[in-house]
């Protein structure tokens, strides 16, 4: 069979094209660090890449809403520890106060600290969080929770709880209505009675130099209360911590899937280089020596 000048010239330029193609697509690998430089190179594996990348970015949100969702519960959790504090205090003049030992003097002085215990956990339920959206108003967080008008507390907020997503089919919540934490508390004689109105009426009894032995049970009966709330934030916390370290896991492995269909073999990819190196030359000094071919060349 006889073969044109031209097809060998075709054939050739062909072979060092395809080299230099070869030769450059391992360069931009080793450059890039990466396998696949295009998702035709490998349609499986650039689907499976996609679905890990969007396991990674919704695993790197899930711990983004467990950090968040932590710094609401620790300032929900310091908030009531000021609660119980106060409460407990509270507590311990009141049966001071009841004493009957107890001067109407005394009892004045009691009452004087009681009222900076029912001031301060007003305070402390109009809290609000670095967004300046308050803790305890359920979803109403716009709306301050506790009013005051003399001796009468009004909560403004609602019984709503707000929760984030922090693992597949995971949510917790991150904070408590005042109307669970401070306004429906059982009450002396039954029905329920707010935190401050407890508070409010041992402060009148003891001005009046006669409070009531209920103000004891009433003050058991918030503290008990809120001592559960901060029971049931500490359980979140805690699971929070354990979704983080599954998320955590769970994001090492993908990750490590993910380098495995993605990442380039440094040393195979070196060696390669150095193959088609090899291939480039050989087809180039290959061609270099078919131009040279002439017949007049071999006529003396």
């Amino acid at each position: 069979m006889r073969i044109a000048t031209d097809q060998f010239y075709q054939q050739s330029l062909a072979s060092i094209l395809n080299d230099q193609a070869q030769l450059s697509r391992v360069q931009q690998q080793l450059s890039s660090g990466q396998k696949l430089l295009a998702p035709a190179d490998d349609p499986a594996a650039a689907a499976q890449i996609q679905n890990l990348d969007a396991a990674i970015s919704a695993t790197q949100q899930f711990q983004r809403n467990a950090d968040a969702a932590s710094a609401q519960l620790n300032l929900e959790n310091g908030a009531l520890t000021s609660v119980v504090n106060g409460l407990q205090r509270a507590h311990e003049l009141a049966v001071q106060g009841l004493n009957g030992t107890q001067s109407a003097q005394s009892r004045q002085g009691i009452a004087a600290e009681v009222q900076q215990i029912l001031d301060q956990l007003v305070s402390v339920a109009n809290t609000q969080d670095a967004n300046g959206q308050y803790l305890f108003a359920g979803l109403q967080s716009g709306t301050t929770p506790v009013s005051q008008s003399g001796t009468t507390y009004t909560y403004g907020g609602d019984s709503g709880q707000r929760f984030l997503q922090i693992g597949p089919g995971r949510q917790v919540a991150v904070q408590d209505p005042g109307s669970t934490v401070f306004m429906n508390v059982p009450a002396a004689g039954g029905g329920v009675q707010s935190v401050f109105k407890t508070l409010s009426d041992l402060v009148a009894g003891l001005k009046a130099n006669s409070p009531s032995a209920s103000s004891l049970t009433n003050l058991n009966n918030a503290l008990q209360n809120v001592l559960t709330v901060q029971t049931q934030v500490g359980a979140r916390l805690n699971a929070i911590s354990d979704q983080k370290t599954l998320n955590d896991n769970f994001l090492l492995q993908v990750q490590q899937n993910r380098s495995q269909l993605s990442s380039l073999d440094i040393a195979q990819a070196a060696a390669q280089l150095n193959q088609q190196l090899v291939a480039l030359q050989a087809a180039q000094q290959s061609f270099a020596r078919i131009q040279g071919l002439s017949l007049f060349n071999f006529l003396r």
